[in-house]
């Protein structure tokens, strides 16, 4: 997910999606992309959701924090870059992530991610789906 010639995660086809997020989140990135032009949906979408970043390499200093529920997971990570810029090196930047996880018959899958800076990955897609 971090490093290599792969393409973004938000450009891989549903099938790769599904090996991170379960298929209702899948589905609604996948229609998301759909749209093409200058108004669409999917414009929001410039960094990478699971990191919270534009350029998930570089961090350290990851604490991932199981809660009561095991349907969350708390991480905090510390950023070679502040989140929702261009990628500019910034001092004791702490990125905080959580994960809301469902289980699938393929295991466990993420359903939503909660970021500080860009709130609810889904609402968004959902919010930006039903604009357009």
């Amino acid at each position: 997910m971090i490093d290599g010639p792969e393409p973004w995660i938000g450009d891989a086809p549903k099938a790769v999606l599904e090996q991170y997020l379960d298929s209702e989140l899948s589905a609604i990135w996948v229609k998301s992309r759909a749209c093409k032009g200058s108004d669409c949906a999917v414009d929001w979408v410039g960094y990478d959701p699971l990191w919270d970043s534009m350029d998930p390499s570089g961090f350290s200093n990851i604490n991932v924090e199981a809660t009561d529920d095991p349907h969350v997971v708390r991480v905090e990570m510390d950023a070679p870059c502040s989140p929702a810029q261009v990628c500019k090196p910034a001092d004791g930047t702490r990125v905080r992530l959580t994960y809301f996880l469902e289980r699938t018959t393929m295991g466990w899958r993420i359903s939503d991610i909660q970021s500080e800076v860009h709130g609810s990955l889904k609402a968004a897609l959902l919010r930006a789906l039903s604009e357009h």
